[in-house]
């Protein structure tokens, strides 16, 4: 349907009247009531019932004229809306799949109101972006880092395994215990230093290269381990015990590359960080 067509019936509608109508838009009375004609044998049927007074709109063209000017709207915006999508900015941000969700929530929450209608495209970590949200010790040489939060690593085990019914666990409670490391994990690293220092052992039942699976095995009740506290809150059934040995914290923040220019947008935001 010719959208022309549309204006000119709505143009006929409001005025009710064909001369003035005509008028409005610039065209021949002759040439609009050409056009009407022509969109009453498009719609196949009557639109208007012509007098000497003027023009009296139908059941028809009363049901039509609200879909027409709706029609119309939407097709004025048309331009707006990609002028707008050719100013609007775009950050992209690669985030390392192991941060807690609803950590990263807040952290695009308060990424909101930098953005104020710019575009924000999340990616899987292993895609080039503006940034890359990641902990610090995962930063490359040529890498800035602005940190962004920080999680405790809190002792963990499954509801059903022994220690669980303990208050409080001591550093000789780990004695013997089957251990699940992470090797870059520096809250493992720490403990079983001290645990050698004073002659304590454990069993280390699994290496694993990740947060997520060192709590897929607790979860599977297959030893005991620190996870960080974000993360450990996730699942009801592992329990986080108070721990009198020292503990760590883990860092995520920010990294973006110091050999080219930063993104505006980037830049907007981390200058509201604090």
């Amino acid at each position: 349907m010719d959208i022309r067509l549309l204006k000119q019936f709505v143009a006929v509608y409001e005025e009710q009247s064909i001369s003035r109508a005509a008028e409005r838009n610039f065209v021949s009375q002759p040439a609009l009531s050409n056009a009407i004609r022509h969109l009453e044998d498009e719609l196949d049927c009557l639109l208007f019932n012509r007098s000497k007074k003027g023009v009296i709109p139908t059941r028809e063209a009363e049901q039509l004229y609200p879909m027409a000017v709706r029609m119309i709207g939407e097709l004025n915006k048309i331009p707006n809306l990609l002028k707008e999508q050719q100013t609007r900015q775009t950050l992209t941000l690669s985030i390392m799949p192991e941060v807690p969700h609803q950590y990263v929530a807040d952290f695009l929450k308060s990424c909101e109101k930098v953005l104020d209608g710019d575009q924000l495209v999340l990616q899987h970590l292993h895609k080039k972006g503006d940034a890359r949200l990641i902990l610090n010790n995962m930063k490359n040489d040529d890498e800035l880092f602005r940190p962004v939060w920080k999680e405790e690593y809190v002792f963990c085990v499954h509801q059903d395994h022994p220690l669980a019914a303990k208050k409080q666990i001591e550093l000789e409670d780990l004695d013997k215990q089957a251990f699940i490391i992470c090797p870059p994990c520096e809250a493992h690293t720490r403990t079983l230093g001290l645990l050698s220092q004073q002659g304590l052992t454990v069993d280390i039942i699994a290496s694993v290269d990740s947060k997520d699976q060192v709590a897929m095995l607790l979860l599977a009740n297959m030893g005991v381990s620190f996870l960080p506290v974000g993360m450990a809150t996730q699942w009801p059934s592992l329990k986080i015990k108070p721990y009198t040995g020292p503990t760590d914290y883990r860092q995520v923040g920010l990294a973006w590359s110091s050999n080219r220019s930063i993104a505006p947008l980037l830049k907007k935001l981390l200058d509201h960080l604090p």
